[in-house]
This record gives structure tokens, sequence and C-alpha cells, in this order.
């Protein structure tokens, strides 16, 4: 509250001592994200959601410490995640929507996956050194990070797919789709869908097509899209696809396999068909204020796989040199950070 009277310099010093500390900040997320990570992990809103407890009773039943179950439900509380009644801890709705198995719209799998995030990011001072950066697609084929990975992202790609499937233009006739670096498969199965007689392929790393395999299979549409194992950097792509689906991708390369990448696609196409390009790109349009969504992003994609966030320049430059027509843009509404592009081969 500014006191009537105050000089500038008094209302400068007020609002900096009312300022929230960094320090703080910094410790309160990592707390409370911790918290939300760890009460999916150890399934305590899936317990609670069978029959509310206090923190005595639930740390009982999962064998835990009562201390510290105490104090994860207390900050899980303060997220708006539980809420107490007549003393026992309850799964509020956005719980229950967003973090129970049960629920069409749960996430659970992907909030579970962020514990890895921690050691990359405690990686950060090391590699702004000089240091070795974080690739976690060398994981080996059998490593459960994959199914936690990957059912991850397809949690995510329920809620966009059936939009960017209504948004990209399928050639008249089209009938074979290729996906590369697809993971769950879900994007092209969604376009499979849509558009009756097309086939699609996923082209991934061994540990992610496994997985991708599993979910396509059980949500009965193996017949709409199979899983082939391949680097997407060096694969052989074939020959006569109509369509090519790059999505979430480049982030993950460096400028000179992008280059590539797209010239192979290119190959793989026949003549008029498209490719789709989603991402998430850096050009804000505001050179001195930088995205905060670009750049947060940006500096994990550098850190786990030596890359970065690219400019939609870029992104058409390289398009261009593969032999593509420059391309259009579309912004979707359920992943608003990111951009479609489209373009034509030629």
């Amino acid at each position: 509250m500014v006191v009537r009277g105050e000089t500038w310099r008094e209302r400068v010093a007020l609002r900096t001592r009312l300022a929230p500390v960094p320090a703080f900040e910094s410790l309160a997320g990592m707390a409370l994200s911790g918290a939300l990570i760890a009460g999916v992990r150890l399934g305590l809103f899936e317990e609670l959601a069978r029959r509310p407890a206090t923190a005595e009773e639930l740390a009982s039943r999962l064998s835990l410490r009562t201390d510290s179950t105490r104090l994860l439900l207390d900050g899980i509380e303060a997220l708006g995640y539980l809420r107490r009644r007549r003393g026992r801890y309850v799964p509020t709705g956005r719980a229950r929507r967003w973090l129970l198995a049960a629920s069409p719209r749960s996430v659970a799998h992907f909030v579970a996956s962020h514990q890895d995030y921690w050691h990359w990011w405690a990686s950060l001072p090391d590699v702004a050194r000089g240091g070795t950066v974080v690739d976690h697609h060398t994981a080996a084929p059998d490593d459960p990070y994959w199914r936690e990975y990957i059912t991850g992202q397809y949690e995510l790609a329920r809620f966009s797919a059936p939009e960017l499937a209504a948004a990209l233009p399928v050639p008249d006739g089209a009938r074979r789709v290729l996906d590369v670096g697809g993971g769950h498969g879900w994007f092209a199965a969604q376009l499979c869908r849509r558009h009756p007689g097309l086939r699609a392929t996923v082209v991934d790393l061994p540990g992610s097509a496994a997985v991708g395999r599993d979910i396509i299979r059980t949500a009965g549409y193996g017949h709409l899209v199979e899983h082939r194992e391949g680097d997407a950097r060096s694969a052989d792509f074939g020959s006569g696809y109509d369509v090519a689906l790059c999505l979430n991708l480049i982030h993950h390369l460096q400028p000179p396999e992008i280059a590539a990448l797209f010239r192979r696609i290119h190959a793989a196409l026949r003549p008029g068909g498209v490719i789709a390009v989603l991402d998430l790109f850096g050009d804000s349009g505001r050179p001195h204020r930088p995205d905060a969504a670009a750049s947060c992003l940006g500096l994990l994609f550098h850190l786990t796989s030596g890359a970065s966030v690219y400019s939609p320049g870029q992104l058409t430059e390289w398009l261009r040199d593969a032999g593509f027509t420059p391309p259009h843009r579309t912004r979707l509404q359920r992943i608003p950070a990111q951009s479609l592009y489209v373009a034509t081969a030629t």
C-alpha cells in the first residue's frame, strides 16, 4: 500500500523490501514441484481416492514414514490437489481430473517422469563450463525410462492430436504417412482415423518404438499404425509417402542434422507431398524481451540434447534448401506455445 506523501525513493525502497527473494522462490518452487512428483510416484492420490485418510493412516497403509507423509500431504494441499475433510485428506477435483489413472485426462505418467529432470538441471553448471550434455535418448532399449517418458508424452498428445489432424492438409488420394521420431504414434493414429485409407509408419529409437507399439496396439489402432526401429538421423525411410510428420523433434537436433533430415524426408515424399513440423520456436517478435517458455525450454533442450529452440526463419531456410515451398504457419489452441508449419515438396 502506498502512503500519501511518500517520495518516489521511499516507494521504490518499499517495493524492493516486499519483492520476492529469488532464493526463496527457487526453494519454494523445488519443494512444491517435488511434493507433487513424489505424491504421484508414491501412489498417494490413488490411495486417497479409494479411501480418505489422515497422515498417520496413509503412512501405515503405504508403509511410509509418518512425519514425511504429513509434510508431503501439507505441501500437496498447499498446491490445491488435496483438501482435508473431517481431518482426512481427499483429492480435489483438480487431482481427480489430472492425476488419477482412471481419468481420461490423466497426466500422472508425465508428472512422474519429471523426477528424471532433477539431476539433469543439477548438471547445468558443468555443461556451462564445457561439460557433456545429458543425452537421455541414449538409454538402453529396455530401460524403464522409455515407458515412463513415452507414456507421459502420449498423455499430452491425447489433447492436441485431434486438433492437429484437423489442421493438417492431406493431399487428395493420400495413402501413406511417415512419422519421424513419432514415439507413441498417437498423432499419426488420429490423422489416419480422420482420413480413411491412410496408413502410417512411425520410425523411432528401439526403446521408444517398443512402448509406442504397445500404446497403439492397446488402443486398437494396430491396423492403422506400424512402428519401425531406427534413428531419425540415419534411418532409411524408404519412399512413396504422401505426408511426413516431424513433431517435437528438431529441438533435439543440431542445425546440420535438421538440414540433412529434411533432405531425406523430401526424398521419401512423392512430389506434392506435405511435411508438417510442430515445435516450439524462439522468434517471439520481441528481441529485447525473450519469451519465457521458449527460453526455459530452450535451455532444457540444450541441456538434454545439446540443441536449442530455433526460429521460423531458420526453419524456412532448411525447408527451402531441402526442396520444399515456404511453410504455412498454423497456431494450435491446445498447445499455444507451439506452432505447426506445413510445406509442400516440389
